[in-house]
């Protein structure tokens, strides 16, 4: 795992480089700013459904239950927006059934973990909306009792002093993979590098990749996953 952490934190010294070429390297602070959401805009509907999750809170590859009431239609599909399987294809609509006048079905189960807006729309082709601010939340067990900050960069340096005897050497906001199409409204991902214990030279320096999310659009930032790759 060291060499592999070593290798990443090569890749980051490239990113680094100007952070780096003075002997004495000064700790970098960057604020995590919200950029507006990436989403394609939802037509809120003339509709009040109830929408009921079960679980509430899901695990990767656990597939919560949704009961959606209040919608008087013919058919109705689900959609977990941002939400992809492990090859990086979006998760396509999802059709519910129609059961003593509540709509049921399954979600399918995202490859990331992270907070996935639900969509609904009355049939193909028809506007999606949302009748109220409702996600899936896909954690691992925990996640919501770690330190929450006002600013997502507060989470890399939390998560760089759970590392024993770690120093902050620097961080930089990251550009996610393709494959990640998760909302950046509630999620944002940096790129760390930090020494470990002792006085270790620029190359002994390690990396991580941190994503930090929020639990929605507004809210205290928290510790999402910490990676050795994005």
């Amino acid at each position: 795992m060291r060499r592999l952490v070593l290798l990443v934190s090569i890749a980051i010294g490239v990113v680094f480089a100007h952070v780096f070429a003075a002997a004495a390297v000064r700790p970098l602070v960057v604020t995590g700013q919200t950029p507006k959401t990436a989403l394609t805009p939802i037509v809120t509907a003339n509709l009040a459904p109830r929408v009921e999750l079960q679980p509430a809170v899901a695990r990767l590859r656990e597939r919560p239950t949704i009961v959606v009431s209040g919608i008087h239609a013919r058919s109705l599909e689900v959609l977990l927006a941002g939400a992809t399987d492990t090859s990086g294809r979006p998760l396509p609509w999802r059709s519910l059934r129609l059961v003593d006048g509540a709509w049921l079905g399954t979600l399918p189960a995202p490859a990331l973990h992270g907070v996935y807006p639900i969509e609904l729309r009355t049939g193909a082709g028809a506007t999606p909306f949302r009748s109220q601010p409702l996600f899936l939340r896909v954690l691992a067990l925990g996640t919501r009792a770690r330190p929450s900050f006002d600013d997502p960069a507060e989470v890399v340096g939390w998560w760089v002093r759970t590392v024993p005897h770690a120093t902050l050497v620097a961080l930089k906001a990251w550009p996610r993979p393709a494959f990640d199409r998760r909302d950046v409204g509630p999620h944002r991902l940096f790129v760390v590098a930090y020494s470990p214990p002792g006085d270790p030279e620029v190359g002994d320096r390690l990396g991580m990749f941190v994503t930090a999310f929020r639990d929605g659009y507004s809210g205290r930032w928290r510790l999402l996953e910490a990676t050795v790759l994005p």
